[in-house]
C-alpha cells in the first residue's frame, strides 16, 4: 500500500506541477497576445496619423501651388499696368514736379522701415539691386503714381497668401484627428 500511496502522491504532484506550469504558460501566452494586440493598435494609429499628415500635406501643396499661380498672374498684370502708366506719364508735363519734401521724406522713411523689417531675417536672400533708395531722396508725382499699382499688387498677393493659410487651417481643423 505504501507503493500505491507513493504513486498517487507522485501523480497528484505531477498534476499540480503540470497545472502550475500550464497556468504560467497560459498567463505568458495571454500577456504576449495582449502585447501583440497593443502593437497592432499602435501600428494602426501610426498609419492613421501618417495618412492624415499626407492628406494635410497634399492640401497644403495644392493651396500653395494655387496661391503661387495667382500671385504670378497678379505680378504679371502689375508689370503690364506699370508699363502702360509709364507710357501715359511720358507725355505728362507735370511729371517731374516734386512731391513736397516732408511728404516724400515720410513716405521714403516708411518704405525703408518696412523693407528693413521684411528683410531683417533673411540677409542671404537680399537683392541689393532692388533695396537701394534714390540718393536725392526726392519723390516726383509720377514716381508716386508708379508706386501705387505695385503696392496694391503686393497687398493683393499678401491677402491671397493669408486666405490660403486660413483655408489650410480650416481644412486641418476639419480633418479628423487620429486618436
Amino acid at each position: 500500500m505504501k507503493a500505491t500511496t507513493l504513486w498517487i502522491v507522485t501523480l497528484v504532484m505531477f498534476f499540480v506541477i503540470s497545472s502550475s506550469i500550464s497556468g504560467v504558460l497560459a498567463y505568458r501566452y495571454k500577456a504576449a497576445l495582449d502585447r501583440a494586440e497593443q502593437a497592432e493598435g499602435q501600428i494602426a494609429l501610426q498609419g492613421k496619423v501618417i495618412e492624415t499628415q499626407h492628406v494635410q500635406q497634399s492640401v497644403a501643396n495644392e493651396l500653395s501651388h494655387k496661391t503661387l499661380e495667382s500671385n504670378q498672374r497678379t505680378q504679371a498684370n502689375t508689370e503690364r499696368v506699370v508699363i502702360q502708366y509709364r507710357e501715359v506719364l511720358k507725355y505728362e508735363k507735370t511729371c517731374d514736379f516734386a512731391v513736397p519734401a516732408d511728404i516724400a521724406h515720410g513716405l521714403l522713411e516708411y518704405t525703408d522701415s518696412l523693407r528693413a523689417r521684411a528683410l531683417s531675417g533673411t540677409p542671404s536672400q537680399l537683392n541689393h539691386s532692388r533695396v537701394t533708395t534714390a540718393t536725392t531722396r526726392e519723390l516726383t508725382y509720377c514716381q508716386a503714381v508708379l508706386w501705387v499699382h505695385p503696392l496694391l499688387s503686393a497687398i493683393a498677393q499678401a491677402n491671397e497668401q493669408l486666405m490660403a493659410i486660413r483655408q489650410l487651417e480650416q481644412q486641418v481643423m476639419a480633418t479628423p484627428s487620429a486618436d
